[in-house]
């Protein structure tokens, strides 16, 4: 009941999100986006053995607005919902922004290809399962990556892209021995909606 309610709570920002971008005044080089996303191989060594997470792949979604200035260069941020990791010491929910710039082909028939890179934070939200305390925190990321736009006509489209992803981890422990970046590639495919 906890996942469906944490689902539900992520599809509803999105659905606000992307109903603000569509009500906001449209021009003509915007861009709005969801998907669905793998991250694959999270792994976070946390100094304390049992809380460790070893190649979990984490499966979300998330959405993003992009502005196209020329037909080669545009400005995007998106936020990405990864996933909540658990195992029996630690339930992790993460939340990944980036934004940045991105490059693009000409059109080619329905295909446009391009390449991105960005800047941004990842949260966490831990929670301890044995006492039920948690806290946040805020880390450092940053990715880049490729894909393929698939144009279905001048205002609809298929996206799919594949991208490198760096994230800072949380202090959990006071532990040397413990992982400060996690980095792992992402795939996503979804639709975007241009005006």
């Amino acid at each position: 009941m906890k996942y469906r309610k944490g689902f539900l709570k992520g599809f509803l920002l999105i659905t606000v999100l992307l109903g603000i971008c569509v009500c906001a005044p449209a021009q003509e080089n915007t861009e709005v986006y969801g998907f669905f996303e793998t991250y694959r191989n999270f792994d976070y060594k946390t100094g304390f053995d049992p809380a460790d997470f070893q190649d979990v792949n984490l499966n979300g979604g998330g959405g993003g607005i992009a502005y196209n200035f020329v037909p080669w260069f545009a400005l995007w941020t998106q936020v990405s919902f990864l996933g909540s990791p658990e195992n029996d010491q630690l339930s992790v929910r993460i939340i990944n922004n980036l934004q940045g710039v991105r490059y693009q082909s000409p059109r080619y028939g329905p295909f446009i290809f391009y390449g991105k890179g960005g800047l941004g934070f990842t949260n966490y939200g831990i929670t301890f399962r044995e006492s039920g305390s948690g806290y946040g925190s805020t880390k450092f990321s940053a990715g880049y990556g490729g894909g393929i736009q698939i144009w279905i006509n001048d205002y609809l489209g298929l996206v799919l892209e594949a991208s490198h992803l760096l994230m800072g981890v949380p202090q959990v422990t006071d532990s040397e021995n413990r992982d400060k970046w996690d980095t792992g590639l992402t795939y996503k495919t979804g639709l975007a909606i241009r005006f």
